[in-house]
């Protein structure tokens, strides 16, 4: 948490470093730099939502080999091999939400009538 927190506070200075440098002090405009290159709210969301996808199809393969590993290491271990399945399991669960929610993007959009 700590990480995610001093990545963002560096993205959230070097934004508004690079904004402030373009406007050219107190007279004139400020141009705000777009770091997404994205236009529209949707724009953004879909980006976001893709870059969730692609995160999560390598993650869900480590974590089921993770799962596998556990299961074959058990070692006649009830215990081990129950957390085996757990693991894979809930790879599963987690790959089958990040599917939906691409999915629930697309139905608020036809909902909404946004192309």
């Amino acid at each position: 948490m700590f990480r995610l927190s001093l990545l963002l506070s560096l993205y959230v200075s070097g934004f508004l470093g690079k904004a402030f440098a373009q406007g050219g002090g107190t007279q004139g405009s400020v141009t705000l730099y777009d770091p997404l290159n994205k236009r529209t709210f949707v724009q953004v969301t879909e980006s976001i939502i893709k870059f969730i996808y692609d995160i999560s199809i390598p993650l869900v393969a480590i974590l089921v080999l993770w799962g596998g590993f556990q299961m074959i290491t058990s070692g006649g271990s009830p215990e081990k091999f129950s957390a085996g399945k757990k693991t894979i399991l809930y790879a599963a669960i987690g790959f089958a939400v990040v599917i939906f929610a691409g999915g629930a993007v697309a139905l608020i959009k036809s909902l909404v009538g946004v192309n």
